[in-house]
């Protein structure tokens, strides 16, 4: 019993209030049915039933400060209460002699109450009060409501049914002493005629074969019932499978589809009409709420509009470099043929193109930071909700009961879901950085073509088409491509560190929260910064291999991860790194 009371409490809803910090948020009912046999006597049983209640309290929203799915839950606890109410008035006008209709079946709650309040039973009711003055309405309320139902009258009777066996086992010893005695022509016999005996005879007989019938009746009625009772448990239970294969089917079905559509919007609004309609969780992580999801909803759509302007920027600087391409074009074919009013006004307008190209250009690329910025956040979001359920579904796998079963079965699918919208939003991740990107091989040939006598920025320019990621190293950089550098190649400052590492990683997602610029946050880098910057590291490259990415509480602990990560790079670099000091990083200063 104790465990079945520890089962059914961790299954019970609660949530904090202004008023309870642990407020129930539905009605609790714990019924044991009693069973008693008789040694001395096979055919004699007793049967009870005894009924638990926990009743969760009234509320007022103005005092529980309730919103949401809260004030839903409360709505529905004070309908409940309302329909009590309204059965124990009519129990109380029953008692008083009016003939009124009990509306039992105006609630789930007096549904079951129903044999408690108004049947064969005793019924105790203990009402709660508060002391606190501010309570005196609901003081007074519950008072007037234990009140009430003080005034209902029960009649409890011992249910015994073997009490009826009983009395049949006697009728029929008593039909067989008159048997007996009308055969013997004593008793209620006697000065009887022959035919008269042999009617009363007769009519014994038949009132003893009634009596045993219907005995034996009694037990094949209740093995009937019992054997039906098994039927249909085995009936629910295959019910109950194939209706969850069903589920599961529709579930996979649905996912499949969303997979097809790979539309983002899609797949967040069908995660929140799934857990919004999930059973409740005891310490349920956020995504299952449905908050979480929300949230994405409207950074979906601020990601949208960014992205549909990346497109129109993009278009736009599609625009201008044909324009410039074909100026270009234009000075130097004017040059070759010595047309040279053509040429300069091919020149003038190709640096005027030149002008607008490069704005365009500024402003792709901050549209690009802003929208990879906010595409970024919301896969960290993801990513975080994503670790999040795994280990809620870890501590829920043990448990083996159908209702944690089907919740399990639940959170899985809630994981399928969440492992579907990160692909998504990296799948926009990568489609936002395509669009940043514009192919422009044939006007640096043009430039080249034209621009031999300019050695050197000829030479730095052939080495950018060669391997576009250089455009992005800080100026005096030797013109080779990432892989080729050595220790002795790179400076130690903050924007060379920048410029190396946006070659593997991408420092929107990194820098979002700060609202500072990489260049700033590694002169003087936040300790779980850095640590964020060497997870993104490891993922796009596997070094350092052995780094653990998570952040721990201790002091001690931190410098421990700090120095491993040092020594990891002194080791795979060949290089002394004396200067940099993890106990300064944890005090914030210049590194």
């Amino acid at each position: 019993l104790e465990d079945l009371l520890d089962n059914g409490t961790k299954n019970r809803a609660v949530s904090s209030t202004n008023m309870n910090g642990a407020s129930s948020r539905s009605h609790s009912i714990f019924s044991i049915k009693v069973h008693q046999k008789d040694d001395d006597d096979p055919t004699k049983s007793v049967f009870a039933k005894l009924s638990l209640v926990d009743l969760a309290g009234s509320e007022r929203q103005k005092g529980t400060g309730a919103t949401g799915q809260t004030l839903k839950e409360g709505a529905n606890i004070n309908k409940s209460l309302s329909a009590l109410g309204n059965v124990i008035n009519a129990l109380v006008e029953s008692a008083n002699g009016k003939k009124v209709f009990i509306p039992y079946r105006n609630s789930k709650l007096t549904r079951v109450l129903q044999e408690s309040l108004g049947g064969n039973s005793l019924c105790t009711m203990l009402a709660t009060l508060s002391p606190a003055a501010c309570n005196y309405e609901e003081t007074m309320s519950t008072l007037r409501y234990a009140n009430r139902a003080k005034a209902i009258k029960v009649s409890a009777t011992k249910n015994e049914e073997a009490s009826q066996i009983s009395r049949l086992k006697a009728e029929v010893e008593e039909l067989k002493k008159k048997l007996e005695s009308s055969g013997s022509g004593v008793g209620g016999a006697a000065g009887l005629t022959e035919a008269e005996k042999e009617a009363e005879k007769q009519k014994f007989e038949q009132q003893l074969k009634d009596m045993q019938g219907m005995m034996s009746s009694n037990w094949d009625d209740k093995a009937k019932l019992s054997e039906e009772h098994d039927r249909r448990m085995l009936k629910l239970r295959e019910e109950r499978r194939i209706a969850a294969q069903v589920v599961e089917e529709e579930r996979a079905r649905r996912l499949k589809l969303l997979q097809e559509k790979n539309d983002l919007e899609l797949s967040i609004r069908a995660l929140i009409d799934f857990v919004l309609h999930l059973p409740k969780f005891e310490k349920a992580p956020t995504v299952l709420t449905g908050e979480l999801p929300r949230q994405w909803l409207k950074m979906y759509r601020t990601s949208r509009q960014q992205l549909d302007e990346l497109k129109e920027q993009n278009t736009l600087m599609l625009v201008f470099k044909h324009g410039f391409d074909e100026d270009v074009k234009l000075w130097g074919e004017s040059s070759e043929a010595a047309d040279w009013g053509l040429a300069a006004t091919g020149l003038n307008r190709s640096l005027l193109k030149l002008e607008k190209l490069r704005k365009a250009t500024d402003k792709l690329l901050q549209l690009e930071s802003l929208s990879l910025s906010s595409a970024s956040e919301m896969r960290s979001a993801v990513k975080g909700s994503l670790g999040e359920l795994e280990k809620f579904k870890e501590g829920i796998k043990d448990e083996h009961d159908g209702k944690q079963i089907e919740k399990a079965n639940a959170v899985e699918e809630v994981h399928r879901m969440l492992a579907l919208v990160l692909g998504q939003v990296q799948a926009k991740i990568d489609e936002l950085a395509q669009l940043a990107s514009v192919e422009m091989a044939q006007t640096p040939d043009f430039v080249l073509q034209f621009s031999q006598g300019v050695q050197e920025e000829a030479q730095a320019l052939q080495a950018m088409m060669a391997d576009p990621s250089l455009a992005a190293m800080p100026v005096g950089m030797p013109a080779k491509p990432l892989r080729e550098y050595g220790a002795e190649d790179v400076s130690d400052t903050p924007e060379t560190t920048e410029a190396l590492l946006g070659q593997l990683i991408r420092w929107e997602g990194l820098c979002a929260k700060s609202k500072k610029s990489p260049a700033d946050l590694l002169g003087r880098p936040p300790p779980k910064f850095l640590l964020d910057v060497a997870k993104e590291v490891k993922e796009a490259t596997g070094f350092p291999p052995n780094f653990a990415g998570d952040w721990p509480d201790a002091r001690e602990e931190k410098v421990a991860r700090l120095v491993s990560l040092v020594d990891a790079v002194s080791v795979e670099l060949g290089v002394a790194l004396d200067f940099f000091d993890p106990e300064n990083v944890l005090k914030g200063k210049e590194v």
